[in-house]
């Protein structure tokens, strides 16, 4: 008995805390619950992953500096394929990315005076690395190597002439695979032609690349007057720019400099004639140098030293057909230089008897590309902000030869000259009258244009379209 009580002592002792345990806890049961419901705690913890976009280029793909060098040496007649940059893309951004490319020309890496990349001609048939013309010019394709690669835009993927504004080259519609997470890499390669009677010498030009993501995103901001060299990088005339201060930029067809402004009309304008074909022979303008759709060629004939024409301008009666203009001046201060054209050639052929409606414009120009010929209302609009003889034309265009404010400080007029225009064999109206084309039809035979004399502006004046007057360029709005 003993023993057996020994044993359920031992038992309760051991047992008895379990039981009041579980004793304590059915007593408890409704006040836990309350008490526990109360302290109830739930975390929600969230982690939020950055887009991270990075384009690299280089030989191997892995260069940020952007000063990688390609080169070769070409003889006439011929042309060369060269390796460029490999492109790699790195983006986890889910809404993917787009690529665009601009060209154009930098001396920064060579000594030799003439380094202007060549591409101001023809493109030829770029395709086989052939040229149909007699210029020489540049081209470009990107290929996929490796990796979640973007899709080729604008037919990249094949030989395209160099843009010389920001062009979609390739875009990538979602980005959120492994395989475009650890990078995607395209081959770029560059084929230059060197027509037979290029000079000699060593010429550079420049391309960047730029990501932009979301794929949606807006392009990236071309450049305006303000910062640019050359009239075809400009792409805009943001209102930020001071109203009449004065640039100078160079027209990358014949290297011909031009003093601009954006002026109280909010455009901004050419403050000289232009004066395209004035220093070559032949000249083929193509729609990353012009303001056209398509290749347009300007045969300049030279009949004596320091005269340049083509034909005559005036009897032209069919206008549909003859690529005329008149260039004076020997290039030398005692000399006056303008140039005038007719309207089918101010419009790169375009302008014909058959664009015959009243205020129809033509969409193409010899105008450097990123300008255009101005309508007949932005003449009109200019006019009211400037509604005078005196406030549109320089002072005295018969000793100042050309249009010359400071670079670097303010115009207060857009400084058209009075430097007539070309018919009957010559030139005339120096001095008297100043007459500027618009892009503007009136009718089969006539076209709109600027006229003004010594006292009086006429922004809605027309002539025969067959005349050979000057042309200033606007850029595009």
């Amino acid at each position: 008995m003993k023993h057996q009580k020994h044993q359920l002592f031992n038992y309760l002792a051991v047992g008895t805390p379990l039981l009041l345990t579980i004793l304590a806890g059915t007593i408890l049961t409704d006040s836990s619950v309350k008490a526990d419901t109360q302290k109830t705690e739930t975390s929600n913890v969230s982690v939020t992953v950055n887009s991270a976009c990075t384009l690299y280029g280089g030989p191997n793909g892995t260069d940020t500096s952007g000063s990688s060098i390609y080169s070769a040496t070409i003889d006439p007649g011929t042309s060369a394929e060269i390796n460029g940059s490999k492109l790699t893309t790195i983006c986890n951004d889910p809404n993917g990315y787009s690529l665009y490319a601009i060209g154009y020309s930098n001396d920064a890496y060579t000594t030799p005076t003439n380094t202007q990349m060549i591409g101001s001609g023809g493109i030829g048939n770029i395709n086989t690395g052939t040229s149909g013309t007699s210029a020489s010019w540049w081209a470009m394709k990107i290929n996929p190597v490796s990796g979640s690669n973007p899709t080729i835009m604008n037919n990249f993927n094949n030989y395209h002439v160099v843009p010389q504004t920001y062009t979609q080259i390739a875009h990538y519609n979602s980005s959120t695979s492994s395989a475009s997470s650890t990078g995607a890499q395209a081959q770029v390669k560059y084929n230059v032609y060197i027509s037979s009677g290029q000079t000699a010498g060593t010429y550079t030009g420049k391309v960047k690349y730029t990501m932009v993501h979301p794929n949606n995103a807006a392009a990236p901001t071309t450049k305006d007057i303000s910062n640019s060299t050359y009239m075809q990088e400009v792409g805009s005339c943001p209102s930020t720019l001071t109203t009449g201060m004065v640039y100078e930029l160079t027209d990358n067809r014949d290297n011909q400099k031009y003093l601009v402004a954006r002026l109280k009309d909010g455009n901004c304008w050419m403050l000289q004639n232009l004066k395209l074909g004035r220093s070559t022979s032949t000249l083929t303008l193509t729609p990353t140098n012009s303001d056209v759709g398509s290749n347009y060629t300007l045969n300049n004939k030279l009949p004596s030293p320091g005269k340049f024409h083509a034909y005559t301008i005036d009897g032209v009666a069919a206008q549909n057909n003859s690529t005329e203009y008149y260039c004076t001046g020997d290039g030398t201060s005692s000399d006056w230089e303008s140039c005038y054209y007719n309207w089918y050639t101010a419009t790169a052929s375009t302008g014909t008897t058959y664009i015959a409606a009243d205020g129809q414009n033509v969409n193409n120009s010899i105008c450097p590309a990123g300008w255009t010929l101005p309508t007949q209302p932005q003449f009109q609009q200019l006019y009211n902000q400037y509604p005078s003889a005196a406030q549109m034309e320089v002072a005295n265009p018969t000793t100042t030869k050309e249009n010359t404010p400071t670079v670097g400080q303010v115009t207060n007029t857009p400084g058209f000259l009075l430097s007539g225009g070309y018919g009957n064999g010559g030139a005339y109206g120096l001095g008297s009258r100043g007459i500027y084309w618009s892009r503007t039809a009136g009718s089969a035979q006539y076209a709109y244009l600027l006229y003004m004399n010594t006292s009086s502006v006429y922004p809605a004046s027309s002539d025969s379209k067959y005349g050979g007057f000057a042309v200033r360029c606007v850029a595009n709005s």
